[in-house]
């Protein structure tokens, strides 16, 4: 039997074809894609700056890296790391993002306007803030603080419920004369024995003509009742 020496040489030539073929199949499907971390870290040793945005699709691995002179771009192949763009997207530096303030440093922030009632972030809106109710003397005041620097957007200002509790319940000048009667034993039921005073900033009050009768020892006195609690502040005798 002769063997046909072409043959022989024309077989090993296709082994040894499709044995290259299928080790570079093989290394083509088995290369491993570089890690985010590796390719940031190789986009940076070209394009020094700050990575502030990076994005993956397919076989490709986009960064877009703030550079003293503007924005870039850098396209890169996810497995080998390979640069295959750099595109620059603006000459403009872009400013870094703002820290947020916490509540302690919005508390120090508001301090000096009124006692803290309570304070909560509002990120459901468009601007965020942080509402804050303090209370200062006799009104509470709701406050829109700017989030990172800590100065006031806008403030409003009402009556504490105290106060518009008591203003709901002043007492009448009928009550006032019984007040005032009672407290010198005396007499004060005339209408025009009383009159109501409202000085501006000042709790109002009454001031009842109250007549103590002891036969020739009659006397008079002016007594001066809160026309909120109803206590007697004072009692002015006449002459």
């Amino acid at each position: 039997m002769k063997i046909n020496k072409s043959g022989w040489i024309i077989g090993g030539t296709i082994l040894v074809v499709l044995l290259v073929f299928g080790v570079l199949w093989l290394s083509l499907f088995s290369t491993k894609a570089l890690t985010e971390k590796e390719l940031k870290e190789t986009a940076l040793a070209k394009y020094p700056g700050e990575i502030i945005h990076a994005s993956k699709s397919d076989n490709e691995y986009q960064i877009e890296i703030q550079m003293e002179n503007g924005v870039y771009t850098v396209r890169m192949d996810t497995k080998k790391g390979d640069i295959l763009s750099l595109e620059q997207m603006t000459t403009e530096e872009v400013a870094p993002p703002l820290n947020k303030l916490t509540k302690d440093q919005i508390k120090k922030e508001i301090a000096a306007l009124g006692e803290l009632k309570s304070i909560h972030f509002i990120n459901n809106t468009d601007t965020p803030y942080y509402e804050a109710i303090v209370q200062k003397e006799k009104e509470e005041i709701t406050l829109k603080v700017d989030p990172y620097n800590g100065s006031i957007i806008d403030s409003t200002h009402a009556p504490t419920e105290e106060l518009v509790t008591t203003e709901s319940t002043i007492l009448t000048e009928q009550e006032a004369l019984i007040i005032a009667a009672e407290h010198l034993k005396g007499v004060a039921d005339d209408d025009d024995d009383v009159e109501l005073h409202h000085p501006s900033g000042q709790t109002p009050y009454y001031l009842v003509e109250v007549e103590i009768e002891n036969g020739e020892n009659d006397r008079e006195a002016v007594v001066q009742v809160d026309a909120y609690t109803g206590t007697v502040k004072s009692v002015d005798w006449e002459d």
